[in-house]
């Protein structure tokens, strides 16, 4: 009895980007072991099933296979793959929430199909301004991105924020407000250069 290796763990997702980029098929077990559950879990608080979930899941992850092989897709500094395959998935289930096929067999009603549908799409459109929104990120220094992230992004109270930085609470206001202003100001630059 063949005994089956573990799934390898990858530093960076440069690192799973290059072997996804080999047909590695390992590196597609190992995206789908970490992404999956999460994915099931968004997909049950969106109007779907488990098998609703496995479905949109494995066309997200062929869209991203596809992709990958054909250029379309290539990574971006600081971005997850696991949140593009997260979203390519999302895009496959829009669309079959849009299809009739599932809206006939629904047992919920239009207006909280269409509620949902409209919630993941307002996600997907803001999917490139995040991308921006990261890049932009990486051009603070690492105690202001720090910040930001712990404020916007992990929810961190300020007095929270201020015990991990040793500040006071009132200094890590000030500095909150000083950083979002930085952040902005290289944000709008690189909109301007995008021409977006």
């Amino acid at each position: 009895m063949a005994v089956a290796r573990p799934l390898p763990v990858y530093a960076t997702d440069q690192e799973l980007y290059d072997a996804l980029a080999r047909r590695d098929d390992r590196a597609y077990a190992f995206l789908y072991t970490d992404t999956f559950p999460l994915f099931q879990n968004w997909m049950l608080r969106n109007s779907g099933t488990e098998m609703d979930a496995e479905d949109a899941f494995h066309k997200g992850m062929i869209s991203l296979m596809q992709n990958l092989e054909t250029g379309k897709y290539t990574l971006q500094p600081g971005t997850r793959i696991r949140s593009v395959l997260f979203e390519y998935a999302k895009c496959v289930w829009i669309s079959e929430l849009r299809s009739s096929r599932v809206r006939t067999r629904s047992p919920m009603t239009d207006e909280i199909d269409i509620q949902s549908v409209d919630d993941v799409s307002r996600d997907l459109e803001r999917f490139e301004l995040v991308q921006m929104v990261r890049q932009s990120l990486q051009q603070l220094k690492d105690d202001c991105r720090k910040l930001i992230e712990w404020f916007y992004v992990e929810e961190l109270s300020l007095r929270e924020i201020a015990q991990k930085m040793g500040l006071k609470e009132s200094s890590v206001k000030s500095k909150r407000y000083a950083c979002a202003e930085k952040l902005k100001a290289i944000y709008q630059q690189a909109e301007k250069q995008s021409g977006v």
